[in-house]
């Protein structure tokens, strides 16, 4: 599904602050897998999704999309496969724009839009059946703006919109670093639920250890841009937290 070839990333080359985020990163991702990313800071895991999702170019490699060479497509041309969830609930959605008004941009997110936001009987219909899924009873307020909602609450619904058109792989960055832990479980879990419902191929950049055994059936390990751990679903399911902590030393 996913394929990186020797893919390396070096940014303010030349300056003092040059920094390598990549080094001759291979690796396939099959279909439907559900990995997650942990390592340091600066080890390279949010430049790795980058790469993946298109707004920043590697230095050098390639990587594949559905055996498609999308080295240089930019992140608007590879919408078509990718979701991405953001760290920020803040960023992805319309502040100004009430909910089913986001879910109808969701909707639209790799079609070329109009001047026209439609959003008839049978479209609310459609967004607050999929909003349900989420049991927090959001569904009955779809005219709330979404700049008023909790930062738990915009995640969940960034969630779903992320389904809302075409989609076969979702990245998530850091998406609870910004929730409380009742908020962060939450979005967990429906993250999980909605990654198996669609069957997603799906990667989790985070920072929390328990997360990242608990959810994923495969594990990466960064550290100064090199892929150094790569545990199959067999050797995670028996990774401790102490030993994974130990990783970080």
């Amino acid at each position: 599904m996913i394929q990186l070839e020797k893919v390396s990333k070096t940014f303010n080359k030349g300056l003092v602050t040059e920094t390598v985020a990549l080094q001759n990163i291979s690796i396939n991702i099959s279909a439907k897998e559900f990995i997650v990313v942990v390592g340091a800071n600066g080890s390279g895991k949010s430049t790795l999704l980058n790469c993946i999702a298109g707004n920043i170019l590697p230095d050098s490699g390639n990587i594949y999309i559905d055996d498609n060479d999308v080295t240089e497509w930019p992140e608007h041309k590879r919408s078509k496969y990718i979701s991405r969830i953001f760290q920020n609930p803040m960023l992805g959605t319309a502040p100004d724009l009430n909910i089913l008004e986001n879910f109808r941009l969701a909707s639209l997110r790799t079609q070329r839009k109009g001047l026209h936001i439609g959003t008839d009987k049978a479209f609310t219909d459609i967004v607050k059946e999929k909003i349900s899924f989420l049991k927090m009873g959001m569904e009955n307020g779809i005219d709330k703006p979404m700049g008023s909602l909790s930062g738990g609450q915009r995640q969940a619904l960034t969630l779903v919109m992320g389904i809302m058109d075409e989609c076969q792989i979702m990245l998530l960055d850091e998406p609870t670093a910004a929730l409380d832990p009742r908020s962060s479980v939450l979005v967990m879990e429906k993250a999980q639920e909605i990654i198996q419902k669609h069957n997603l191929t799906a990667l989790l950049v985070t920072h929390h250890l328990k997360d990242a055994l608990r959810y994923g059936n495969r594990l990466l390990m960064m550290k100064e841009g090199v892929i150094v751990e790569d545990y199959s679903y067999d050797q995670k399911s028996v990774l401790t937290f102490e030993e994974l902590a130990q990783l970080f030393d």
